[in-house]
């Protein structure tokens, strides 16, 4: 045998991990469009092996930058890591399912954990009651004990728990909370993890997999962006402001968040990330080769930090003692935003996986987001279950820009249509709509499917908006497009945002100033990203369920999944 033939198969494209596999042309419009490549290098191999009518396409590039160019289109897309993707999806996943519930075992080695008493009578048995009369039960196959009561049995100052709850969650710092409810800094810290508890444990058992939730009544249009959380610097040497991704999905229709996630795992320990790179000798592989790529390591997060800060100045004789290595004490490490976008798309698609709906993503305008939708969801676009489209719009505008913007677009639809502003206002919305997509299908007619479009009728919310149906690939009447685009809209998730800026202190964009060395810097910022991922969701829990004292139907009554509004005693007991 000849040393080519004797020499193994290479691989040109990461293996899959549990079944998913995104390493295909992500062009929807393209013939190989989820069509798994030949992941194995076809140097030196005989064309007869090779599939007939199949373009293998290339692999290019090294290191981060590992590219596969689709040989029928020609379009490019970043070798991902599927280990990785799969590793923070599951994650995702339970952090979305609840621990241990109340009522079970508590040793996690022992079968009858997970299997609380209510529904397994025969694997306990009664073991006196606590000094205040709360029951305690004994397992029969460890003898492990545990006490079924209320959840707030170990709490101290329980009457403070909805006071610190509606402080965290109405722009109010962790600092004024103590001196308002009389709480220790770590008093304060523990009514958050408690509150967050208890958060997960109601979300656990009402969301699960969104199946009673009936798509085709309360709409079936999802909207997703992201916003930049930042938190103070690590150290007094080390003055940047470090920044974590907050991905978010938003119901469109009725505004319940679907799903929110911070781009930080607070259970990972970045030397201990380290030292299994190196072991495994990541370092001088790809990204997408890798066998941690999930997270960022403690070198490049290094790395990171010193990028920001290559520019800030700071005496010697500012902190003659302080040492350079000193960081305030917290595990954890960021996740890597590529990674983070896979795996929300994938628990969207867990969520919705039971629905034979078609269904429609409007995206921000990041390419990197809207390529994990269009691969995540390729079965769907296949079948035309699912359209993905992308709005980018002009954030910057001023507000009298943004009046100017409204006014020429009224004037240009009484163009279009010959009806007048006033006139366009006493019209029933429905019919205004269908008023609004004759005139917009007759400039799409004109254009080339899956183009970007820009939107002639601007609002004040989402000026200068442009509009791109990345699974156009020419199937779609023109009535239906227009009507997809006039409904293309992040208004759902934006608002969640600016709640998000205007209800948590913590996360209200920075300050710069000349005393802080023109570093982004406040003084009502955190320190651990644990903690501002636990005040996220609580918040969320907040908006979803409980509302303001205004508000009359929650976004979870609106879609279905809550028959009227939850309360603090709901939550408690």
């Amino acid at each position: 045998m000849s040393k080519k033939s004797s020499v193994g198969r290479r691989r040109r494209l990461p293996t899959p991990s549990l079944g998913i596999d995104i390493n295909f042309c992500r062009n929807a419009s393209c013939s190989q469009f989820a069509v798994a490549p030949d992941p194995f290098d076809g140097r030196g191999r005989s064309r007869a092996v090779q599939r007939p009518n199949f373009h293998r396409g290339k692999v290019i590039g090294s290191a981060d930058e590992t590219t596969f160019v689709c040989g029928a289109c020609g379009i490019s897309s970043i070798v991902k890591n599927n280990r990785a993707i799969v590793e923070e999806y599951r994650r995702l996943r339970s952090m979305q399912q609840r621990g241990n519930p109340d009522g079970s075992c508590p040793n996690t080695v022992c079968r009858s954990h997970c299997r609380p008493v209510a529904a397994h009578p025969d694997l306990y048995r009664r073991y006196g009651r606590t000094k205040t009369g709360d029951q305690r039960w004994r397992c029969r196959r460890c003898d492990k004990t545990f006490t079924i009561g209320r959840p707030t049995r170990r709490q101290r100052k329980t009457d403070k728990n909805g006071l610190v709850l509606r402080l965290l969650t109405n722009d109010t710092s962790l600092s004024k909370i103590c001196e308002i409810t009389g709480l220790s800094p770590r008093g304060i810290y523990s009514k958050i993890d408690f509150l967050y508890e208890r958060v997960r444990a109601f979300t656990a058992r009402r969301e699960g997999c969104f199946e009673r939730v009936e798509w085709e009544r309360v709409g079936r249009r999802l909207a997703t962006d992201s916003q930049s959380l930042v938190l103070n610097w690590p150290s007094k040497r080390t003055r940047a402001a470090v920044e974590v991704q907050h991905l978010c999905t938003a119901h469109a229709n009725s505004g319940y968040i679907v799903a929110a996630h911070v781009g930080f795992d607070p259970d990972a320990r970045m030397p201990d990330i380290e030292a299994a790179m190196v072991a495994a000798n990541d370092f001088a592989l790809p990204r997408a080769f890798r066998q941690q790529a999930r997270v960022w390591s403690r070198s490049e997060f290094a790395a990171y930090v010193d990028k920001r800060t290559r520019k800030v100045v700071i005496s010697e004789r500012e902190a003659p003692d302080f040492d350079d290595e000193l960081q305030l004490p917290h595990d954890g490490a960021k996740i890597r935003q590529d990674v983070a976008q896979y795996a929300h798309a994938l628990l969207l698609r867990r969520f919705i996986h039971r629905s034979d709906s078609r269904f429609t993503f409007v995206l921000d305008g990041d390419s990197g987001l809207a390529r994990a939708f269009v691969a995540v969801f390729a079965k769907r676009v296949q079948r035309a279950k699912g359209e993905v489209i992308v709005v980018q719009f002009d954030k910057e505008q001023t507000n009298d820009a943004r009046n100017a913007l409204v006014a020429e677009g009224r004037a240009e639809l009484e163009q279009d249509t010959g009806i007048t502003p006033q006139q366009f206002d006493s019209i029933p919305t429905q019919y205004a709509h269908d008023i609004i997509d004759g005139a917009v299908a007759e400039q799409l007619a004109k254009c080339a499917p899956g183009m970007p479009f820009a939107w002639p009728y601007h609002t004040k919310s989402e000026p200068n908006r442009h509009i791109r149906i990345l699974t156009d690939r020419g199937q779609i009447p023109v009535e239906r497009q227009a009507r997809l685009m006039r409904l293309a809209t992040l208004r759902s998730v934006d608002a969640y945002f600016h709640k998000i800026r205007s209800n948590i202190r913590a996360t209200a964009r920075a300050g710069r100033t000349a005393s802080s060395n023109n570093c982004a810097w406040d003084r009502h910022y955190l320190y651990n990203p644990a903690t501002l991922c636990k005040i996220i969701e609580i918040y969320r829990f907040k908006h979803n369920w409980m509302g303001s004292r205004a508000t009359t139907e929650t976004p979870a009554m609106r879609i279905g999944l809550a028959a009227g509004k939850i309360y603090e005693r709901d939550l408690f007991s």
